[in-house]
């Protein structure tokens, strides 16, 4: 059986990382995205896989070019232009030639344990079927609803529901054991991959596989704090390399992952879960909270604290800073004193006034969002749900004396 992985999204709404980077390239609890996917897929027996990229595509191919490295192998088809799921899925039709099934999964999910594996074990022993895993939404959004037969099967897709309708308790979880005709039907229907959905449905065709643990969706840039939470929710055990130098001093309490070469300096507390990447320092007195990820190549200077956070890697957080319930994006700079201010008054839930409108993030703590190669100068208080563009300049800020 070969594998299909959609990768070519670039939804604006995850913006600023989305405008540097494809979704599955962002780097969560020490593994990017489609790097965990590929593994998973790797662990469930399947070795060929076909990754369709978009316009950036290029940092996919440069990361995993032709899967040595995870024990696959890989080829890529591009989808230049943002034309739908069912055209992306259309260019992967050649890859899976005669085959009778293949395996087709969204490249921007991410679940809690290894939901391909579970998704083929329920097909074990079955005559050859369409199969759907669907899942309990994890985070409110304009997600299709499911409704289910008592046989399991998929009986009604409502892709957009109305306000005030009914919701079922299930979603489409974005992966898919599918029998190789659907590529005729899904051509037959001009390539609408809901029209294919509502196709199969309506011939009893597809049926569903239960994924009961937690899934999610990244949409937005909070959700890559979900996800990081999600995942590091798994971890019991810490990881300390050999290569690790830990000054005398430093206490760690709970699961720790560290990368290789790390060092640590006297009086810092890392409290687990949380993930510190190859080639980090971590300066004096510093405290790590639980659910940080600190990619590789980063900096954290003396006194500073990191609380709930993902940074991508290759970045500096100057000294006596504060970088709560943000996302911090690759080679980024924070001066001296920065601060992310993640909480209101009031303890109310967040609503940021983004270009399509208002939008409830449903956190009531919620930090800032900075896109890769930010400078965010010294002494900068940023206020909850700040979002900066990649490669925007603040310089330093001052408090002026007062007059004499």
């Amino acid at each position: 059986m070969k594998a299909v992985i959609l990768a070519a999204g670039n939804s604006t709404r995850l913006a600023p990382f989305s405008d540097s980077r494809p979704k599955s390239m962002i780097l969560i609890s020490g593994e990017l995205i489609l790097e965990r996917v590929l593994k998973q897929v790797r662990e469930a027996g399947i070795s060929e896989v076909c990754v369709v990229v978009g316009p950036k595509g290029e940092q996919i191919e440069e990361a995993f070019h032709f899967g040595k490295a995870l024990g696959l192998k890989l080829s890529y088809q591009r989808q230049e232009a943002a034309t739908g799921i069912g055209q992306a899925l259309s260019l992967a039709q050649g890859f899976v030639g005669q085959d009778p099934e293949f395996l087709l999964l969204f490249g921007d999910c991410l679940a809690s344990g290894n939901n391909v594996t579970h998704l083929l074990q329920q097909a074990q022993g079955r005559p050859r079927q369409n199969l759907a895993m669907i899942t309990h939404p994890h985070l409110e959004g304009a997600y299709g609803n499911i409704y289910l037969g008592h046989d399991m099967k998929i009986q009604r897709l409502v892709e957009k529901p109305l306000v005030g309708e009914r919701h079922s308790n299930y979603i489409l979880g974005g992966s898919f054991l599918l029998q190789t005709p659907v590529f005729q039907t899904l051509a037959a229907l001009h390539l609408d991959m809901v029209a294919l959905y509502q196709d199969l449905i309506s011939k009893g065709e597809l049926e569903a596989s239960l994924w009961e643990d937690e899934w999610i969706d990244i949409s937005r840039p909070w959700h890559i704090l979900d996800a990081n939470r999600m995942i590091m929710s798994t971890w019991q055990q810490s990881i300390i390399p050999a290569s690790a130098e830990i000054d005398p001093g430093v206490h760690l309490q709970g699961p720790v992952h560290l990368g290789e070469k790390v060092r640590i300096s006297a009086g810092a507390t890392l409290v687990g879960p949380c993930y510190i990447g190859d080639n980090c320092f971590i300066g004096h007195s510093t405290l790590i909270r639980d659910h940080s990820s600190i990619g590789p190549g980063s900096v954290i200077g003396y006194g500073t604290e990191v609380k709930n956070s993902v940074l991508f890697g290759h970045s500096t957080v100057g000294r006596l800073s504060y970088i709560g319930d943000s996302v911090i994006g690759e080679a980024a700079h924070l001066g001296s004193g920065a601060m992310t201010v993640n909480t209101n008054y009031c303890d109310q839930v967040f609503n940021l006034s983004l270009p399509e409108g208002e939008v409830n993030t449903g956190r009531t703590k919620l930090g800032a969002f900075l896109g890769d190669r930010c400078i965010i100068g010294a002494g900068h208080i940023l206020k909850p749900g700040t979002l900066v563009a990649p490669g925007s300049v603040w310089p330093d800020h001052f408090t002026n004396p007062p007059a004499t």
